[in-house]
């Protein structure tokens, strides 16, 4: 997204704490302080990933029986607009798409801590892990949805006062490989999520991102209840449209004019692999 500012935003977020511990030397054992003190309140992430799994229905397996499994990612958590989104298509998914008893949610906001996993890459590949026994490989279909910040090959994953690895594209493709799960639809929505392409699309996952790897995305304001790609293919074309791919169609033609209007370089939402997919059929 347009707000993110990666390794910049790191260097002068270390720039101002070194001339603070300079010109205010207690500032830095307060701040450091305050570090410790946050992540003690943090839960047990074990739990709240045991209880988020416990809660979903095994597959019907069967002659005929297709199943869609949701996991959203809401990875940067100085904003709300990420929390927001994931939420909002969760609901929708579990109305609209069958996935009620079928979804989780993981977020990294302060106001979801003590009841939402975090959205980290441990968490992350315990679920997939845990779904991967919970759901039918030959029929059943993962839908995983990350918003967040991103660069080149990287999607962020921060929490205020946490230090957490970031989303890479190698990363993510061994999650899902060692889960077994087969069937995927990733949509990445960040910026430059278009690197993540290579590494992960294939007949059996069908990739779609909210920007070409050489581009940025927007609406990542927080006072948005959704970004430009999460609003034009969740909240307007998911909402009469049950194939991702024409939903995806939409959705480039609507950015495309938002952008156009509001005088930005085109984002070039980009889709890949799903070939072997049984999902608009």
């Amino acid at each position: 997204m347009t707000q993110m500012l990666g390794p910049l935003r790191r260097v002068a977020l270390a720039l101002g704490l070194a001339l603070a511990a300079v010109l205010m030397p207690g500032a830095m054992g307060i701040a450091q302080t305050e570090r410790r003190e946050w992540q003690a309140e943090l839960p047990d992430q074990q739990p709240l990933v045991e209880q988020a799994l416990a809660a979903v229905k095994p597959s019907e397996r069967g002659v005929g029986s297709r199943q869609l499994y949701f996991v959203g990612f809401a990875g940067f958590g100085h904003q709300a607009v990420f929390k927001r989104e994931v939420q909002e298509v969760r609901k929708l998914f579990d109305e609209r798409f069958g996935t009620r008893g079928r979804s989780i949610a993981l977020i990294n906001h302060p106001s979801t801590v003590n009841d939402v996993p975090l959205a980290t890459a441990d968490n992350l590949e315990q679920v997939l892990l845990g779904l991967g026994k919970i759901m039918d490989p030959a029929n059943d279909t993962l839908f995983l949805f990350v918003t967040t910040h991103g660069v080149q090959s990287v999607l962020v994953v921060e929490m205020p006062y946490v230090g957490l690895e970031p989303l890479r594209p190698q990363a993510l493709k061994q999650m899902l490989d060692k889960s077994g799960i087969r069937n995927r639809v990733l949509v990445l929505s960040a910026c430059h999520s278009g690197s993540f392409i290579p590494a992960l699309a294939n007949a059996r996952t069908l990739v779609i991102t909210a920007a070409r790897a050489d581009r940025t995305s927007f609406g990542c304001d927080d006072k948005r209840q959704w970004t430009y790609f999460g609003d034009a293919f969740f909240n307007r074309a998911l909402r009469t449209e049950t194939s991702f791919k024409r939903a995806f169609d939409h959705a480039r033609r609507q950015i495309e004019t938002w952008e156009a209007a509001d005088k930005l370089m085109p984002s070039l939402p980009q889709i890949r692999g799903g070939e072997a997919l049984r999902i608009d059929d």
